[in-house]
């Protein structure tokens, strides 16, 4: 548009969430080894920057499971000091991965365990 200014290449122009969510991730197509944990730092509708223990090489395409969005596919398209930038194949909606885990129905705990009937072992009650 007349007035703007394009953004300078390598900045975003997205909004992005900060937060601190766990995930975990693997090569694409590498089912042999087991996933690795990450830490999410900030996520937007297509993409994230995440610190991990390991290192991975750019432009390597892994999986990452994230929870309340699932399994998603990617490129990782930075890396520097423990954190990479990774680029999805397709886009999510982050606010999904913010939603709070919630048990649908206490009900079926209750079933379970008589409350009335619980206490901590050695407590008197008088």
């Amino acid at each position: 548009m007349a007035g703007e200014h394009p953004a300078p290449a390598g900045k975003r122009t997205r909004k992005r969430d900060s937060l601190l969510l766990m995930a975990s991730m693997r090569a694409a197509g590498d089912y042999a080894r087991q996933t690795q944990p990450i830490r999410i730092r900030n996520l937007s509708p297509t993409g994230l920057m995440a610190d991990s223990e390991l290192d991975y090489d750019q432009g390597a395409t892994v999986e990452l499971d994230i929870r309340g969005v699932g399994l998603v596919e990617g490129e990782i398209v930075w890396v520097r000091e423990g954190r990479m930038g990774i680029t999805f194949k397709g886009v999510i909606d982050p606010k999904k991965a913010r939603r709070q885990v919630v048990s649908g129905n206490d009900d079926n705990l209750r079933k379970l365990v008589d409350i009335g009937r619980v206490r901590r072992p050695g407590l008197r009650i008088d």
